[in-house]
This record gives C-alpha cells, structure tokens and sequence, in this order.
C-alpha cells in the first residue's frame, strides 16, 4: 500500500496540514493585533470545536431563554467576549460604548454581512434593510418619504382595522398576541403596500405562518455565520419559501396593476411609489416583505407585550384611562393633539421598549481590521481587536436589561419611573437605534402604539390577565425580532356607553 492509498498516511498528512495551517494563522492574527495595539476580547471556553457551544445555543434558542444565555455570560466576561465555533469567531457584546461605536462613531468599518444577505435572501432579498453603503443611503431616502410621516388617510385605515381588533379581544379565549399581530399586518399592508391582508376578518393565516418559519429558521442560522449559509431555507422549509415567493409575487402583481391608471403623488402608498420611480418586479417583491418586516413587527412586540403588563397592573391601566378620559373623553377619535398629551401612556411605551425590546440583538461585520472602545483588559475597559470579517452581534435587550447602569430594580416594568428617571446617556436606552441607521420608522410607529393604547382606553373598562394565560417574564422567542413566547389570554369588558 503506497503512501498515498494508506488511511493512516492519509490521516496524518490531514492532520499535519490543519496543524501547519492553525501555527500560520495564529501567526497572522498575531501581527494583526499588533498591528491594531489591542488583543481579542476574552474567549469563552468550548469543547469539539465549539460544537458545546452551538448545542446550548440552539437549546437556549428553543427554550426561549436565548437573551438569559447570552445576558449571563456576558455579565462573566465583562460585557464583551469572543466565541469560538467551527473555525470561526463571533464577538458578541452589550456594552454601550461598543454598541455607540458600531452604530454611530465607527459606523463605515461595520457593515450588513455577505452571510446575513444569504441567509435572510428569502425575507429581505436586496431591499433596503439588506443594504449597505452608498446603495442604502439612496434608498432610505426613498423610504423615509413614507415612513417618517402621518397621512391623514393613516388615520382612517388604523381605527377601521383597530375596530376589527377590538371584536376578536372581547371575545373569550382570543389570544392578544395573536390578534395584535393580525391588526399590525392589516395596517401595514394597506398603508404602505397599497393592499390589506385583511386577517382580522379571515381565519387563514398562511403568510404569517410561512414568515414565521423562516424568521425562527434564519435567526438561528445567522449565530452560526459561516456555517449557517450553508443551512438552505430551500430544503429546510421549501413549502414556506414557496409561499413567500408566490406571495410576494401575488402584491407586486396588484401593484404593477394600479400603477397603470393615474395616481395622486400625493396619496401614493410606498410600493406604487417605488414603481413610479422605476423599480423592478423583483424589486417590489423584495420591499414587500422588508416592509411587512419593519413596519410590523417591532410595533407588535411592544404593542402586544405592553397589553400583557397592563393586563397584569389593574393600577397602571386605572392611569391611563383617567388620563384618557382627561384630555380626550370617551365619545370621539384621538387627533393628533390628543396623543401629543398623552404622559403616561408614553411613559408606557418608553417602558415597554426599555423592558421588552422588540429588536433585541442585530449584527454588523467588520469590513477592516479595527479596534472597538471596551472589553479589554481586566476590567474590560480597554479596546478590542475586531479582525476583518468577524461577526459582531450586539445585544439591544440584555443591553437595558444591565443593573450596573443606573436602575435597581432592571428587571422590574413600572412606567412610573419616567417620572424622575432617565438614562445616563443615549447609548443607555436604545429604542430605535441611533446613528445613520436610525429607525426610519419610529414616527409611524409611535403613532400606532399610541393610538392603540388611546383607543383601548376609551372602548374597554377593564384589561384583566386570566390565570391561564403563561407567565412571559423574561422569555422571548427569537424570530429576527424578539417576540413573546407565549400567547396572552386576558378578559377585556367594553365600557358601558350612552
């Protein structure tokens, strides 16, 4: 048997070259880290390559305990740590000055990763939210025409859809979560895709069900880099990526369609828009879902989860309907005005999106060698390396969810601490993000959350938690978003008007 045909030879030239090719880029990173004046942040111990690792990941991912996961051991590594897996690195981090330098100051040397492309293709394609660099930074503009203001049309379209909502609450055994999301979806797509799914009023939900699927498939597939592109959603769940395809395609029809009778600029939703301005089929395929995606979800997870904490306050929602009742009564629409006075029930909102984030993590690749500000050093307090290619997953929720950083009672939801409270810095609350990549969105959101809450005062007397219903306190289901875990089942009574 020659040298070459020999197992055992074959063998110990493999492992002679993966142990050559190991010394040659430790040796590289060596003088890269010179070269930067900084080292890695501390590495968190694995075994088989980092395979324990993956194995509590997914486990903690499944269990919904992702953000207790990572929330625990970053407190170990002072905020900042490097994971090994599979021949690759991943920092993670929920360090303000960190996340300051990701979003804002070092904002050009981070950017939407090849990987995180790939492996969302099928939920965000090429549209805005998968974009970087100079190409992003045309489409916002686009963008942020639509989402950045309030139609008077928005006003209408929100209270007959909210209306809708309102019915299946009163009903006994209605999940809120569900019927939040429902209400979300409705709104959204008729205002900025020009076309409501109406699912309030249908008991089908294939959409949600198929975006739901890749959303959880993608979420988990993006912590493994690298090795998560090569995790197909084609084969992992081709019924879903059929469906979304065939959805997308089913709006953009519908929007090419009216695009060819004449259209008020001035009234145009965001998709017609984007096809008066010359985008392509594929185009509006992709802007659908990443506006479903955006316009959605964040406002349903605080919608959704502040309708939770009220339900379990009886004392918090008394506040808010006195306040309600104050400057707007009981037999009228909330106008602008209105909301604008409305004090505590923003500091409702600011609370949920302190306790209950709706983003939670997001991630960046360094496109270059660079340094970030802290996590170095015994204290961490020095600067990092970060080498070129690295995935850097920043944590929005465990982020204001840290006790060092001025509230002692973190963990507990009380509006009330708007009152006195307010955050150290900026990078201490970060409820829309900050930087150039700000939430286009946050006006448009805004007025959702507000007038939900507004309209749910005036038309129900009581919010009442059932004792079925399952504890959330610290669970999240990780979807891209972070979502509650489990539905809510809460007695809502309609007040007793005339």
């Amino acid at each position: 048997m020659g040298l070459l045909t020999s197992p055992l030879a074959l063998g110990g030239i493999a492992f002679a070259a993966i142990v050559v090719f190991n010394l040659y880029a430790g040796s590289v990173q060596r003088k890269k880290y010179a070269a930067l004046g900084a080292g890695p942040p501390p590495i968190v111990a694995t075994k088989f390559f980092g395979l324990n690792i993956i194995i509590q990941m997914f486990k903690a991912v499944r269990t919904h305990r992702f953000y207790h996961w990572t929330k625990e051991m970053l407190e170990d590594y002072n905020h900042t740590m490097e994971l090994r897996m599979v021949g690759q690195q991943l920092i993670m981090t929920d360090d303000p000055e960190n996340i300051k330098a990701i979003q804002d100051t070092q904002f050009w040397d981070v950017a939407k990763s090849e990987e995180q492309h790939e492996i969302f293709k099928h939920i965000l394609g090429d549209a805005i939210f998968a974009m970087n660099g100079e190409e992003w930074k045309a489409e916002v503009l686009l963008y942020r025409a639509h989402m950045a203001r309030i139609r008077d049309t928005d006003w209408e379209v929100t209270e007959r859809h909210t209306q809708n909502a309102f019915k299946l609450l009163e009903q006994d055994g209605s999940d809120g979560f569900d019927v939040i999301d429902r209400l979300q979806l409705d709104i959204v797509t008729e205002v900025f895709c020009g076309d409501s799914t109406n699912s309030l009023t249908s008991d089908q939900q294939p959409f949600r069900n198929a975006m739901e699927t890749l959303q959880k498939i993608a979420s988990f597939r993006q912590l493994l880099g690298r090795v998560g592109v090569m995790l197909d959603d084609k084969w992992i769940a081709p019924r879903a990526v059929k469906f979304i395809d065939d959805y997308q395609d089913a709006f953009a029809g519908k929007a090419f369609a009216r695009s060819e009778k004449p259209q008020d600029a001035r009234t145009m939703c965001l998709i017609d828009d984007l096809i008066a301005k010359g985008k392509g089929r594929e185009d509006i395929k992709n802007a659908v879902t990443s506006t479903l995606l955006a316009g959605k979800d964040p406002s349903t997870t605080t919608m959704a989860f502040g309708f939770y904490e009220i339900a379990k306050t009886p004392h918090v929602y008394a506040r808010m309907v006195a306040e309600v009742k104050e400057h707007i009564g009981f037999d009228r629409l909330p106008v602008m005005a209105d909301l604008h006075k409305l004090k505590f029930i923003k500091m409702v909102i600011k609370e949920n999106l302190r306790q209950h984030h709706p983003l939670g993590f997001n991630a960046r690749v360094a496109v270059r060698d660079i340094t970030l500000p802290r996590g170095g050093g015994p204290d961490g307090k020095s600067p990092v390396a970060v080498l070129k290619g690295t995935q850097i997953i920043y944590g929005l929720l465990s982020l204001q969810h840290r006790n060092d950083l001025g509230i002692d009672d973190v963990n507990v939801w009380r509006p009330e601490r708007w009152e006195t409270w307010k955050p150290g810095n900026q990078w201490e609350y970060v409820p829309f993000n900050h930087g150039p990549r700000i939430c286009i969105g946050q006006v448009f959101a805004n007025f959702q959350m507000e007038y939900f809450l507004a309209r749910l005062c005036q038309e129900f007397e009581s919010v009442t938690l059932l004792p079925e219903s399952p504890s959330q306190e610290g669970l999240v289901k990780l979807e891209l978003n972070t979502k509650m875990a489990h539905p809510i089942y809460a007695k809502c009574v309609r007040r007793t008007k005339g």
